[in-house]
């Protein structure tokens, strides 16, 4: 008779919708159909630097489009939460990050982020942040409970920003990226 113990832990996966693939799919096919129609027209005008400039554009939301509708399928979010740690692989990256529970020094929940403060040693002075985005993973709600259960100390519980923070953030996203797009093309 074998005698081992399976050891529980919480799997959180993230969900694969086939409808958001194939909008990505109709927004690159979209941008390619652009970069097309517009590229006799711009040949004509013997303008090279427009003709880069346009297709080029064109051409990268087509791949980015491409490349986030793909990704979900090629490389999923995880996190498994376990007696002995947590273990996460984020949507944009590939390899899978481990914290032992004795190297937690302080845990912070919200429905939308966890943000989990370490040490990488023991021994170490330093603490290393490790942000775990939810709002990719299925099941996101039953997080915090499952938390709760194998977490030995305590997390902070946050609230999810407020719609004038979010819309505040993004207007400070949208002029910095159009500020540098301004440096770019002097």
């Amino acid at each position: 008779m074998n005698d081992f113990k399976l050891d529980s832990q919480d799997n959180y996966i993230e969900v694969r919708d086939p409808s958001e693939f194939f909008m990505c799919i109709v927004l690159t096919a979209a941008y390619l159909g652009l970069a097309k129609y517009c590229w006799t027209p711009l040949v004509n005008m013997h303008n090279l630097k427009l003709l880069l400039n346009v297709e080029g554009f064109f051409i990268v939301i087509a791949l980015l489009a491409f490349i986030v509708g793909i990704r979900p399928m090629l490389n999923p979010s995880s996190l498994q939460l376990s007696e002995h740690g947590i273990k996460y692989k984020g949507p944009y990256w590939p390899n899978r990050k481990s914290v032992l529970w004795q190297q937690i020094e302080q845990l912070y929940l919200s429905p939308e982020l966890i943000i989990v403060l370490y040490r990488p040693n023991l021994n170490s002075k330093r603490l290393w942040p490790m942000l775990i985005a939810t709002l990719y993973l299925a099941d996101r709600d039953s997080i915090a409970k499952s938390v709760g259960k194998y977490c030995p100390i305590e997390p902070t519980i946050m609230a999810n920003p407020a719609l004038l923070s979010r819309i505040f953030v993004l207007l400070a996203f949208c002029i910095v990226a159009l500020w540098l797009i301004e440096l770019l093309m002097q």
